[in-house]
């Protein structure tokens, strides 16, 4: 039986959004995974490295020095599995990312963002505040990401952060054939689709005073992806240890969708 047994979207202290600094470093996290019986462990700090695109300030100090440091901390860690180098980069409006094509080919892969829309002044927003309108842009931003030949997988896809509140509404606006014609567009790349942790409504993560949401509205998006015929990964987003142990409850996705080992990414990032 498939379970979800890597983990793909890991940040470390590097991140300026790492929550626990001081205990988040490459050999705890490492140290976690085995614990968790993760064969293969993914980092996907925070980077932006676009000479021609101004960082937020928020970027600005989070360039390819992180990978740099993560891989000298990593020299010296034993771990069984696999362990993969990578980066989540943003996409800040159709056809401007945070990251060049030569940069992304250092990497094992990437994760490219694309519903960070809490970064209001920075990222580029929906025309208003209706779920149509939040619908439509995460439309545009995906399928320019996707297009970009930069992104091996869309992390969190489709979660407007920032716009939470309208998730529900802004995915019931969306189609089937929409739905279907941005994942055969990412089939079609060969981008892969994150089962993000993040996806469990805020009861599942602990935070039961959260407005929430009903897990069919992630599932019915990803029951989509998996008839587009894309591939999966896991990814819990850590930004500290616990977190990680929220992975195995990725395995009601895995079992509704009925994935097997064939529907997942292999990991091997393409030169495009």
């Amino acid at each position: 039986m498939l379970r979800p047994d890597h983990d793909l979207h890991v940040h470390t202290y590097l991140s300026d959004c790492c929550s626990d600094k001081a205990h988040q470093t490459p050999a705890n996290i490492l140290r976690r995974a085995q614990e968790l019986g993760l064969n293969t462990i993914g980092f996907a700090d925070h980077v932006w490295v676009n000479p021609k695109l101004p960082p937020s300030e928020w970027y600005r100090n989070q360039g390819a020095g992180q990978i740099v440091k993560l891989r000298h901390d990593l020299e010296t860690i034993e771990y069984p599995g696999r362990v993969m180098v990578g980066c989540e980069a943003e996409t800040i409006a159709p056809g401007k990312f945070g990251i060049t094509r030569a940069f992304a080919d250092s990497l094992d892969y990437v994760l490219l963002a694309c519903s960070h829309l809490h970064m209001a002044g920075f990222v580029e927003q929906p025309a208003s505040r209706t779920p149509r309108a939040v619908a439509d842009q995460l439309i545009r931003l995906f399928r320019s990401a996707v297009q970009s030949g930069l992104a091996d997988i869309m992390p969190h896809p489709f979660l407007p952060l920032g716009y939470l509140d309208l998730y529900e509404a802004a995915i019931a606006a969306i189609s089937d054939e929409e739905f279907l014609d941005v994942f055969l567009l990412a089939n079609e790349y060969g981008v892969a689709i994150e089962i993000t942790t993040a996806f469990l409504p805020p009861s599942k993560r602990g935070f039961e005073n959260e407005a929430g949401w009903n897990i069919d509205t992630p599932m019915r998006m990803l029951t989509l992806a998996s008839q587009a015929g894309c591939k999966f990964t896991f990814g819990s987003d850590a930004h500290q240890l616990d977190d990680m142990k929220l992975l195995p409850q990725l395995q009601l996705f895995v079992d509704a969708l009925g994935l097997t080992p064939q529907d997942l990414w292999l990991g091997q990032r393409k030169k495009r």
